[in-house]
């Protein structure tokens, strides 16, 4: 079901409020709903997985990331806190995996590209950023 274009950006303004806000939970629930509404936001999806991995749902955040990049293949966020979130889990080989298909995707992005070389040696040196 397609959701009115104004309708759409009033109730995401206020879903990004409540991440503003920290009210993860209350961002997590009005995103869940956002994105059945408008199934194609890639948006919606990374506030989503963002909301979602804030209240250590990782698996669901992952999955948010996923959904995004389907949609936009170049969102260096998504593929940014993809690959962190598998760390975060101990998926060093998934992560890898993950910012490799970025790059392949992407191979004119420079900051993905930068990603690729320097996301997974400096999270394994120095740890979780968040």
């Amino acid at each position: 079901m397609q959701i009115n274009e104004l309708e759409l950006r009033k109730e995401f303004s206020r879903a990004k409020k409540f991440l503003e806000e920290r009210n993860d939970i209350e961002a997590a629930r009005y995103l869940k709903k956002l994105v059945e509404k408008d199934p194609n936001n890639h948006e919606v999806w990374l506030y989503l997985g963002i909301a979602l991995r804030r209240i250590e749902d990782y698996d669901g955040a992952i999955k948010c990331f996923k959904k995004t990049t389907e949609l936009n293949k170049s969102n260096e966020e998504a593929w940014g806190l993809l690959t962190i979130t598998l760390l975060d889990q101990g998926k060093i080989d998934k992560a890898k995996e993950e910012i490799e298909k970025a790059a392949q995707l992407n191979p004119d992005h420079e900051h993905i590209q930068f990603l690729r070389t320097n996301l997974i040696q400096t999270y394994t040196k120095f740890g979780p950023f968040f």
